[in-house]
């Protein structure tokens, strides 16, 4: 047994906290250890899974605090590596998070969610971080001193081009029985594992989704540093910046707009080719 707080008797319901990480030994240091210090949840066990990292990359891994760790011998994407650490995962919920997002607090923000989740059996999914998807701000929950809303259904974007997303892969709480009702992840590339896994959760029904609007991106916060080492948020962050461009192109200059979308996406797929990118 680690130092984690794992807790057979207590009257908090036990939370596993799943690191997801890849070739980021110090990454996954960092955000260990700044959960650690920022999180007084006092029921949780520690899981931190790794997709295939080199041999001495896993050594040191292996010398982190958690209670399992689900350390891949080959590199099988992110939602063979998702599985492989929600299968190590015994508590009633989990806490996913990435390796390059670094908690901030208040130490009682899982407290929080707990009691809201305990509170809503309906609820299966807190967002601390991905798309601003506005909640239902007339549907606060009860349970949490900090105000906790439902997320209504997916709905468009202020663009009307895209559809706003009840899942992300960023830092969120999810139940055990959604996880299991919902299926294990498709082991797809990066992308399209989340993809299909936002599909499979917009089109369940059973479980409701909520986030906390203050505490939102500001609990966990992205390491703008390590951002481009995922594919997923690589694509993304570069389309939001160059997001005003392309919406002059697509009004002004639309030709000029569909052949830089063209190599847009060709350039993503070549630095994933090229492993610069994941």
């Amino acid at each position: 047994m680690t130092d984690s707080q794992y807790h057979p008797n207590s009257e908090w319901p036990l939370v596993s906290v799943l690191f997801v990480t890849y070739k980021r030994y110090e990454s996954v240091k960092r955000a260990l250890s700044a959960f650690r210090e920022h999180t007084d949840y006092p029921n949780l066990q520690i899981v931190i899974a790794d997709d295939g990292s080199p041999a001495d990359v896993q050594a040191l891994i292996r010398q982190l605090p958690a209670d399992h760790f689900a350390l891949s011998s080959v590199n099988r994407g992110l939602g063979a590596n998702n599985n492989s650490g929600i299968r190590l995962c015994s508590g009633k919920y989990m806490l996913m998070i990435q390796d390059d997002w670094i908690c901030q607090g208040p130490p009682n923000y899982l407290r929080e969610a707990i009691l809201v989740m305990e509170a809503n059996p309906e609820l299966g999914l807190i967002n601390f971080a991905g798309g601003a998807h506005p909640p239902d701000l007339t549907r606060q929950l009860p349970g949490s001193n900090e105000p906790c809303y439902f997320t209504p259904r997916p709905r468009m974007s202020h663009d009307g081009k895209r559809e706003l997303s009840l899942y992300t892969d960023q830092p969120h709480l999810q139940s055990m029985e959604s996880i299991r009702d919902v299926g294990p992840y498709e082991e797809l590339p990066m992308v399209r594992s989340e993809a299909r896994y936002e599909l499979a959760w917009k089109q369940q029904t059973k479980y409701r989704t909520a986030t906390f609007p203050a505490w939102h991106l500001k609990v966990f916060q992205c390491d703008e540093t390590l951002a481009s080492y995922s594919k997923a948020m690589f694509s993304r962050r570069a389309a939001m910046k160059l997001y005003p461009t392309a919406m002059w192109l697509k009004t002004n200059m639309r030709p000029a707009y569909t052949v830089g979308k063209v190599c847009f996406n060709t350039a993503v797929r070549l630095l994933e080719s090229l492993g610069i990118v994941k």
